[in-house]
């Protein structure tokens, strides 16, 4: 399609409309939007506004999908997130002054705020629970699975062994 200056455009993409100041090329315009900032876009991205039909809803649904795909994705994830709770136990993320503390109190915090998110998944609509105890020695994983079967609770260990997967 060859747009002129002064062509009226609806941008397909986004949510705006703008007037043609220049033809840099057969492919590429700059486009006044109505907000008053000036746009280099391709004319593959543009819709040229016929007399008369001003509005956006006269030429369909020419774009905004992705947006209507982006919230609909959106909220699939929100509900795969609301069905999954990941707790990460790696002592740098729970507190900063783990460089003082031995490896007794270490495994003594990761294991209290992994049982209150077990009792957490247990008390709520989560099936599944990821935890991440990471390779290390073992120390961790192996006190993480035994406050699993203290729970009686079916847990499968990751391939790399850094994280154990919980179905509730």
């Amino acid at each position: 399609m060859q747009f002129t200056i002064g062509d009226q455009v609806l941008f397909k993409k986004d949510d705006l409309k703008g007037e043609i100041i220049r033809v840099k090329s057969l492919y590429k315009v700059t486009v006044l939007t109505d907000d008053g900032f000036e746009m280099n876009i391709s004319i593959k991205d543009l819709v040229k506004v016929e007399a008369g039909t001003d509005k956006a809803a006269s030429y369909g649904e020419i774009g905004y999908s992705k947006d209507k795909i982006s919230k609909s994705l959106e909220s699939q994830k929100q509900e795969k997130s609301q069905t999954l709770l990941k707790v990460d136990l790696h002592i740098e993320l729970l507190t900063d002054n783990y460089q003082y503390m031995d490896n007794f109190e270490i495994v003594q915090i990761q294991l209290d705020l992994c049982q209150k998110k077990i009792e957490k998944a247990l008390n709520s609509n989560y099936q599944r629970i990821i935890i991440v105890h990471g390779i290390g020695t073992g120390v961790l994983k192996a006190e993480v699975h035994k406050l699993l079967s203290h729970y009686r609770l079916r847990y499968y260990l990751s391939k790399d062994a850094g994280t154990t997967e919980v179905m509730l």
